[in-house]
């Protein structure tokens, strides 16, 4: 029996000038990932949302396939995804279908192969 080539996929991705200030409701937000997660075909086990003052969230969502997290700086129009699968779900679109859901902004990806076997 052969080992498969890498035990999983992690992509981060960097989403800044995001237009529109709506964006950055913690309640939009929160929905809009969970959405993106379940729409990539991601299994949600547990979310924890921490908000913060004066502005900024955080979001970690346990997914039965591994894990995914977005953290925002609204003063900087950005948003910080890191998301990791292993087995055939693929983490690249949960940022595409979650930056559909913002409007407007520009999104820079990278993608490791992690446990790469041999």
């Amino acid at each position: 029996m052969s080992l498969p080539p890498r035990l999983g996929v992690h992509v981060l991705a960097d989403v800044t000038d995001v237009a529109d200030p709506s964006a950055f409701e913690p309640e939009f937000l929160v929905a809009a990932f969970r959405d993106a997660l379940h729409e990539a075909g991601t299994t949600v086990r547990r979310t924890l949302v921490e908000e913060f003052t004066p502005h900024g969230l955080s979001v970690m969502v346990v997914l039965a396939e591994s894990h995914a997290s977005l953290h925002t700086w609204p003063e900087r129009r950005t948003m910080l995804i890191d998301a990791f699968t292993c087995g055939p779900v693929s983490p690249l679109p949960v940022v595409e279908k979650f930056a559909a859901k913002l409007g407007p902004c520009r999104v820079e990806t990278t993608q490791v192969d992690r446990g790469v076997a041999g």
